[in-house]
């Protein structure tokens, strides 16, 4: 039996380049973005992919000798920019080096949801996608909740919970209020105690 490797990037060349995923996609679907070359590199697991859009065809490569763009995030802010549809909070977190015109052409494919809708209704059939769609907006509301909490908790720390914290006079102050007790009390101590 040969055993062959098969990498992610030549599994999903696979899904993109297969009948059904092709005959999914519109004629001039592409056609912002032909013939370009884009550098995804995710920061927090030190992997790249370059995406080759060629006559309304994608193709995922792990190297390639030269792109047209490179935007650089970690995968959770990249993921998170497609599910929240290009929110401005995430699309903060993208870095782009290069031809701004194909980033913005390729960031605004991303995250118009009707684009992909109509890709993947088209792959796996309109009543799973309607499935997908709520368990990812579901995701989205979670997120968004997620990011506004962990605002509000933070904003919360910095505007509140520090105010507990002591400053250094106050904490000098309590000092010299607990030796000036002490001093007192051993004197009382000595004056019962000598009686």
């Amino acid at each position: 039996i040969l055993s062959k490797k098969i990498s992610i990037t030549s599994y999903f060349n696979k899904i993109l380049h297969h009948k059904k995923f092709v005959d999914s996609i519109p004629k001039d679907f592409l056609l912002n973005i032909d013939k370009k070359i884009i550098k995804i590199r995710f920061l927090d697991i030190t992997h790249e992919i370059f995406v080759n859009i060629d006559c309304n065809t994608i193709t995922l490569s792990e190297s390639s000798d030269n792109y047209d763009v490179e935007i650089s995030a970690t995968l959770i802010d990249f993921i998170l920019f497609i599910i929240t549809k290009g929110s401005d909070k995430f699309a903060s977190k993208i870095k782009i080096n290069g031809d701004i015109e194909t980033a913005n052409k390729f960031n605004s494919f991303i995250s118009d949801s009707d684009k992909l809708r109509e890709i993947i209704s088209n792959i796996v059939g309109e009543r799973i996608f309607i499935r997908i769609e709520s368990i990812l907006n579901n995701t989205q509301s979670i997120v968004d909740d997620l990011v506004k909490n962990l605002e509000y908790d933070l904003k919360d720390l910095l505007i509140y919970d520090l105010d507990i914290l002591p400053s250094k006079k106050e904490i000098d102050k309590y000092i010299n209020d607990v030796d000036d007790l002490k001093s007192r009390t051993e004197k009382l101590f000595q004056k019962y105690s000598n009686d």
